[in-house]
């Protein structure tokens, strides 16, 4: 019973220590994707240019968080004429260069991770467009294209439970001439709708990151974590153990079905277990590699270019991972690393400028989800 406790215990701090800023950024990012105009971008993006590739990073920076919708939304991008690399570009940005993820990484795991997630998805944008436009055989480019056309919209992946938020997302996402004309207030209500199916396509993913990391802060004793990250192993080279964290990082993060702003929550539940600072950014930047994401991946292009897919991002990740390792230490940019075990939750209340926000943004993100949720049906 006392386990239980302790578990419900951290998932309550956790939840008030994140909300205020999991709220307002979404909020935020549903105000610019319906304020800000993104049509005829998508014609942009058939050149593999460095103009393209910042295009599409931009793109995918004020689009949904979700990595399913990042996904449909990347498939759209090739039907309409985009190239692979800025695609993949765009999906990136759009699940880890998103304004809510910064809010949450800032608040559980602090400035210095916020810069290494904005270097590192750059970085890995740029490494992950290299390889693709180097290294993806045109034949299996050409067969995907043929897989997208020949597959029928109804079946754009397996998880039905996501396939009618994802479509009207990517719907919304391409305005329709008359859109611009809107008043203040009909784009407001717009924004609402974002803000309702982003919600809707998230929120189950945070509460199972909220949920596991919970359970695995309460459960898992700290000597596991500390063994599985080598920890303490000065006996090895320096870079073996960094490329076993970023490895470990990543296995985690397939096997996890945690994806978008869920992968922060269990992220510093890693950092607080012994895992490196490059560690953490894989695991993170690996939601588009999910088991989940890579059946998404197969329904709409194949095997062959699934495959391809996961070795991109996969080299791209790892590369990224050292990359932050090596040049943060020499900028001298490192967290120091945490000693205080698994307890990454707040020991009690406080009342804090986080309380007073979320007594702010817990009504009205409340309203302002129900107004979205009318707004969508009508």
């Amino acid at each position: 019973m006392t386990i239980v406790l302790n578990i419900l215990k951290n998932l309550f701090f956790m939840i008030w220590d994140i909300y205020w800023g999991l709220a307002f950024g979404f909020i935020l990012s549903s105000l610019v994707r319906a304020f800000a105009s993104t049509e005829r971008i998508t014609s942009k993006l058939g050149k593999d240019t460095v103009g393209a590739t910042a295009l599409s990073t931009f793109f995918g920076a004020v689009s949904s968080s979700c990595s399913y919708a990042a996904a449909s939304m990347a498939r759209t991008l090739l039907i309409k004429g985009a190239t692979w690399s800025n695609a993949v570009s765009f999906m990136v940005a759009s699940t880890n260069l998103v304004f809510e993820i910064f809010i949450v990484i800032i608040t559980l795991l602090g400035w210095s991770f916020f810069g290494g997630e904005v270097i590192g998805g750059l970085f890995f944008i740029v490494l992950s467009a290299i390889l693709i436009n180097r290294f993806f055989p045109p034949k299996i480019k050409t067969e995907a294209k043929e897989h997208i056309f020949r597959s029928e919209d109804g079946h754009a992946h397996g998880h039905g439970h996501h396939h009618e938020p994802v479509k009207s997302c990517c719907h919304s996402m391409s305005q329709k001439p008359e859109e611009k004309k809107a008043g203040f207030w009909d784009k407001l209500k717009s924004a609402s709708g974002h803000f309702y199916m982003d919600v809707s396509m998230v929120g189950k993913d945070i509460g199972i990151g909220l949920i596991v990391a919970a359970i695995l802060m309460t459960v898992v004793p700290d000597s596991f974590w500390q063994s599985l990250f080598l920890s303490g192993h000065t006996n090895l080279p320096h870079v073996v153990v960094l490329s076993w964290n970023a490895i470990v990082g990543i296995f985690i993060a397939v096997i996890a079905f945690v994806c978008s702003v869920g992968n922060i929550v269990m992220a510093a539940v890693l950092w607080h277990g012994g895992i490196s600072f490059g560690g953490v950014i894989a695991f993170i930047l690996s939601d588009l590699v999910t088991i989940p994401m890579l059946m998404v991946f197969k329904s709409y292009y194949g095997g062959k270019a699934m495959w391809y897919l996961l070795a991109f991002l996969v080299v791209s990740i790892f590369f990224t991972s050292l990359f932050l390792d090596y040049s943060f230490a020499a900028l001298h940019w490192l967290p120091k690393p945490h000693s205080g075990g698994m307890q990454m939750a707040s020991r009690h209340f406080e009342w804090n400028y986080g309380s007073w926000l979320n007594i702010i943004f817990i009504p009205f993100s409340l309203l302002y989800f129900n107004q979205g949720k009318k707004s969508m049906k009508m």
